[in-house]
């Protein structure tokens, strides 16, 4: 089996299959060149690509072709091979999950919250890559229209993580003087989840684009093994899990404006339980079917349960079986 990206890995495992006449699985977790492109990386663009990209793409298409079964993370990647002419039989959906035995819910610690100066303060965090991808700093501009505010005094933004654009992030945190944000140094995988056990809500961004519609930030899933409920900045497939897991709120990506809000909205729902606040309507809809903070933790928990890792590693290794059984 191999596992994009990048292709280094998937050449290796096509080549093996073949010197050894066995079947392979081709698992994708990410489209490439689509991804390269949306960031404007290694020349590609919507205007035209580079020939790195070009060449990518055929690669790209010709290990599909080849692949045993193919597996992918969203229905939308699984829409994405079709068009390009790789057989829908053939391509098997298995999504991202959580660990339930490292994300699950747990008391903040005393001690670190005294470290940070967070004691009071309502704590939405950004935990993850600072990449190209992820257009954090629509999450600065939220920041810098809460410290306006004088009705948001509590609320603190931290950011867990390392990533191409952390230090120009830092700098433009700096420079506008934003003392509602924190950042935070990389830590060890197993320290994590003390940093999620902080947080009020998660908040998860992608840039706006057409093709991170199709992706579903895996975070999302740590997010309901914590418990913690998310305001989330990210069209398509994983919008429709916010909106049918009711597990936060949605807002477009990039507005900063929209952000902010739905940060007050949630820390004083938090305040406030059963006041009414909810996330059942579409983004920029009136919201209907209305629940509270405390549900909305609620649901997480109940999320977790479907997005266990364990099933979902059982469904990958039928789907390997599957392969294996095509060529006997």
């Amino acid at each position: 089996m191999g596992t994009s990206p990048q292709f280094f890995t998937v050449c290796a495992a096509w080549l093996a299959a073949t010197l050894k006449r066995v079947p392979w699985v081709f698992e994708v977790r990410d489209l490439w060149p689509e991804s390269i492109r949306a960031v404007g990386a290694m020349g590609g663009s919507v205007e035209g690509d580079s020939r790195a990209i070009r060449a990518l793409a055929r690669l790209a298409r010709f290990l599909y072709r080849r692949a045993d079964r193919v597996v992918v993370l969203t229905h939308a990647f699984k829409k994405n091979l079709v068009a390009q002419g790789i057989a829908g039989a053939r391509i098997d959906v298995v999504t991202n999950g959580v660990d339930l035995s490292r994300f699950q819910p747990r008391p903040r610690e005393a001690a670190l919250v005294e470290e940070l100066g967070l004691r009071g303060c309502f704590v939405a965090g950004y935990i993850g890559t600072h990449g190209m991808a992820h257009g954090l700093s629509t999450l600065l501009d939220a920041a810098a229209l809460l410290d306006k505010d004088p009705g948001a005094g509590d609320i603190r933004l931290l950011f867990l993580g390392d990533g191409a654009r952390k230090a120009q992030l830092v700098a433009d945190a700096r420079s506008r003087g934003l003392d509602n944000v924190l950042f935070l140094a990389p830590v060890e995988r197993a320290e994590i989840p003390r940093y999620w056990s902080l947080l009020d809500v998660a908040v998860i961004h992608l840039r706006r684009s057409d093709l991170f519609e199709t992706v579903i930030p895996s975070k999302l899933f740590e997010c309901m093994g914590m418990g913690v409920p998310v305001v989330h900045g990210v069209r398509g497939e994983s919008a429709d899990i916010v909106r049918g897991e009711r597990i936060g709120e949605l807002f477009e990506p990039e507005d900063a404006p929209r952000l902010a809000a739905a940060l007050v909205r949630m820390r004083d729902n938090r305040a406030h339980s059963r006041t009414g606040y909810g996330a059942g309507a579409r983004t920029g809809e009136p919201i209907e079917d209305r629940i509270d903070y405390w549900e909305l933790r609620e649901n997480c928990l109940e999320a977790a349960k479907r997005y266990d890792r364990k099933r979902l590693a059982l469904q990958m290794l039928e789907r390997i079986e599957r392969a294996v059984n095509i060529r006997e």
